[in-house]
């Protein structure tokens, strides 16, 4: 395409003034701080999802009312901040060309006083990426209002195809000479154009709601001079009118108000009144608490070979005035038996029944059973390393 270089430089220099107007939405910011806060969230940035449909027609030697054609659109894109935004916006269906029945009068063609408009269908798309100017908001400090006008300017390609039916009508009626199908070619007839599409345009919105608004947008297409088929020495025209809806999504949340200084009323000070003087009162001196000194208890009681009935009447009388004393603090009485006589199972009784009269006789002395714990070990602990005197009853206060 002639037009190709052009097109990308003209792109590229669009992009960036879309990312330099960007960058100074800081400065717009402050103007609608409060305006957020009373909304609940920031007008702009947003992003947004449009989807259009309505007519579109071509501007050639014909009237554009008689080549209204169906066509849709679909959008997405973002609103950088209240004045700029940018789309990328895909349009297309079908488009209509048309040229005036002649008649032949044997020497030449004529045009009839009433002549025949004679129209042929075709096929297109357009892809732009366009640029999106909020023009209230470039004079006013108030960016959230219920109406809005876009400046709409873009750059993109056009496909088009399937222009059958202009061969058709150039094959079954007189048509000027001049006419021919600029889609193709003496050697090769061509079905489909891909050309360049600079639009023009502005789009009326009213907001709905936060995240809806509806509107109309009429947009001037400027695009390759072979887009109707048919050569004019001038790129061809198309107008666009479309009813728009918009979903709107990504709002930010509103700054919080800063809080308010909180101001103390003014202390106005009292007179003092000199206080009293009270004499001091003798301080008393506490009596000092008796130190209790605990008594540590262990008392070993042994035993002949295979005695469990043996009466330490000195011992338990001693065991038993200490659990008087302490009557918080516990005692174990621990049985056990020496290796060197008898055998594990019989020991463990043994040890157990000495353990176990001891504790009977600490009860029958007034010693409750929850001030004691009776366990026996038989032979498996030898407290001692003489093997006789393994036959014992250890008794500990604790």
């Amino acid at each position: 395409m002639c037009n190709l270089k052009t097109f990308v430089i003209a792109s590229t220099i669009a992009m960036c003034s879309v990312g330099a107007v960007a960058q100074e939405d800081n400065s717009i910011e402050g103007g609608y701080l409060t305006e957020s806060q009373e909304l609940g969230y920031k007008p702009y940035p947003y992003n947004f999802i449009q989807l259009q449909g309505g007519f579109g027609s071509t501007f050639t030697d014909v009237s554009c009312f008689k080549l209204l054609s169906p066509t849709y659109s679909i959008g997405i894109g973002r609103m950088f901040s209240p004045i700029v935004g940018a789309r990328v916006h895909v349009n297309g269906w079908k488009s209509k060309g048309g040229f005036d029945e002649f008649i032949y009068t044997g020497s030449a063609l004529v045009a009839p006083a009433t002549p025949k408009v004679l129209k042929y269908d075709f096929t297109y798309i357009n892809s732009n990426v366009d640029l999106m100017v909020n023009v209230f908001n470039i004079f006013s400090q108030k960016v959230h209002r219920p109406f809005d006008l876009y400046f709409i300017g873009g750059l993109g390609l056009n496909y088009a195809w399937h222009n059958n039916d202009f061969e058709n009508i150039v094959s079954q009626y007189q048509v000027g000479s001049n006419i021919i199908n600029a889609w193709g070619n003496e050697q090769n007839l061509r079905h489909n154009l891909l050309s360049h599409n600079l639009r023009l345009g502005l789009l009326a919105d009213v907001n709905i709601s936060k995240h809806l608004s509806a509107g109309v947008e009429v947009d001037f297409n400027s695009l390759d001079d072979r887009f109707n088929s048919k050569y004019k020495d001038a790129d061809d025209w198309m107008m666009t009118a479309q009813l728009s809806l918009t979903y709107k999504f990504g709002f930010r949340d509103a700054p919080k108000p800063a809080p308010k200084p909180v101001v103390a009323p003014p202390v106005v000070a009292k007179p003092v009144e000199p206080a009293p003087v009270v004499a001091p009162k003798p301080v008393e001196t506490p009596a000092p608490k008796p130190v209790v000194v605990d008594e540590p208890l262990k008392e070993t009681i042994f035993y002949a070979i295979r005695e469990s009935d043996a009466n330490r009447e000195s011992i338990v009388n001693k065991v038993a005035e200490w659990c008087k004393k302490y009557p918080n603090k516990k005692i174990t009485i621990d049985g056990y038996a020496d290796k060197g006589t008898g055998n594990p199972k019989l020991n463990v009784g043994y040890a157990q029944k000495r353990a176990d009269k001891i504790a009977a006789l600490l009860k029958e002395k007034g010693v409750p059973a929850s001030q004691m714990t009776v366990k026996s070990y038989g032979d498996s602990v030898q407290p001692f390393p003489e093997n006789d005197k393994n036959r014992c009853v250890i008794i500990e206060g604790k």
